[in-house]
């Protein structure tokens, strides 16, 4: 996976989402099955590392003030990320099955879209806005380890 800027671990994500976007526009395509590894892992990693390390990091960036909208935004994509993360192993078995583009696939695929889409034009701008160097460190830390072995 390219790597935009060592010292920008928020700057990894979004080049990350940038590809699984393209990822998720062959997993619409008839050669879906050629984009499975990429949401087996990646796209998973890239998603664990939001909720593990952004969003708690964002939520206590406003230790003292009301993060009452934060929290219900961090929640909502936890609970999205969730949902698609249940939802994989259907479609993944139907990307393996010749002619099986379902439906179902296509609503997986827009679901995930406006999962990024929150992501990217929401939480992340927020939290380089935000977040101070201890917590950009522990996001990169955890994008290092999630992605050492690529």
């Amino acid at each position: 996976m390219p790597r935009p800027s060592e010292s920008d671990p928020l700057a990894l994500l979004l080049a990350g989402h940038k590809q699984t976007r393209q990822q998720l526009g062959v997993l619409g395509s008839a050669n879906g099955a050629q984009a499975i590894a990429w949401f087996d892992h990646t796209a998973s990693q890239q998603r664990e590392i939001l909720e593990s390390g952004v969003f708690p990091a964002l939520i206590e960036s406003m230790a003292g003030s009301d993060a009452v909208c934060l929290k219900g935004m961090t929640r909502g994509l936890t609970e999205q990320s969730h949902v698609l993360a249940h939802q994989w192993p259907a479609i993944r078995q139907a990307l393996q099955t010749p002619g099986q583009n379902s439906e179902t696939t296509q609503r997986w695929i827009q679901d995930y879209l406006t999962y990024l889409q929150c992501a990217d034009e929401d939480l992340l701008p927020m939290a380089q806005r935000l977040l101070d160097d201890a917590a950009l460190q522990d996001i990169e830390a955890r994008y290092t380890q999630a992605f050492a072995q690529g």
